[in-house]
């Protein structure tokens, strides 16, 4: 069963990470986890964090995790906003849901500390 809309989107996120078994004992070993929007893969449990590392590296080639795009990496562009305002503007919703909060009722107090 498939779970996303579209094959062709770009993942949310993308995680590569060294974790401990547990965080409460001194004797510890040490897993590699990589997580592609919601897809996660785990290396085996090693002694050293420098061994999980050999094999995270390996696990990370095996998953393609370096050339995967994600919306993450897109960043911020102002042009979305341009077009979710005119969006707002052209549906006729004056409640402040979508953007523009309280545009026509008054001003918005600027009490941000400079």
């Amino acid at each position: 069963m498939e779970t996303s809309s579209t094959a062709t989107a770009n993942p949310s996120h993308k995680v590569s990470q060294v974790l401990p078994t547990n965080y409460h004992l001194k004797e510890k070993q040490y897993i590699g986890h990589v997580q592609i929007g919601g897809e996660n893969y785990y290396t085996e449990a090693f002694d050293s964090k420098e061994e999980v590392l050999l094999e995270l590296r390996c696990l990370e080639k095996q998953t393609g995790f370096e050339v995967i795009k994600t919306t993450q990496d897109e960043g911020y562009y102002p042009e979305r906003s341009i077009i979710i305002e005119e969006k707002y503007q052209q549906s006729g919703r004056t409640n402040g849901l979508y953007s523009g909060l309280n545009m026509e009722d008054g001003t918005v107090p600027n009490n941000s500390p400079e």
